[in-house]
């Protein structure tokens, strides 16, 4: 697949100089909200430095649909102040072109999982080089990785991105 996405190294800074991107899977904030503290803390850290650089944080609107179904109200709450209301995060449109683009990459890259492809796709055409997720299903492009929200790997993106 072709794309003209900006690259993010993990030093913080893109080869053109423009501010990195990071794309957040649906379980990335289900981790946040629902998660153990020794993930959450360091999410909620994240999202903070996110918070105060504004730009870098992008998700679809589909993680909504997948962080709301089984959300108790108070979480329910929480899921949409952190992804809707604060304004941390773009979010991206389920768009028609993202889902004719995804069905070609479902095809091309062998995802079978609808939802896993559109976060793919968004996360590629909003110029995510890395894209935090649990998921190890997850299928992107070579010179794009997935980084697992795990406590090591948050502490060196934090640092990359202060």
């Amino acid at each position: 697949m072709t794309t003209t996405c900006v690259a993010i190294e993990m030093n913080g800074m893109t080869d053109t100089g423009e501010v990195p991107r990071l794309y957040l899977d649906a379980n990335v904030f289900i981790y946040a909200i629902e998660g153990d503290a020794d993930i959450a803390d360091p999410l909620r850290q994240l999202f903070n430095l996110l918070r105060s650089n504004r730009g870098i944080g992008v998700t679809s609107e589909l993680t909504l649909a997948e962080v709301l179904p089984r959300a108790s109200n108070a979480q329910r709450r929480s899921y949409l102040d952190m992804i809707v209301w604060s304004r941390i995060f773009e979010l991206h449109p389920v768009s028609r072109d993202i889902l004719i683009e995804t069905a070609r990459y479902r095809e091309k890259a062998g995802m079978p999982k609808l939802p896993d492809a559109i976060h793919a796709v968004t996360a590629i055409r909003a110029g995510c080089r890395t894209v935090l997720s649990a998921d190890s299903r997850l299928k992107l492009p070579d010179g794009y990785s997935v980084l697992p929200p795990l406590a090591d790997n948050l502490s060196r993106l934090i640092q990359e991105l202060s």
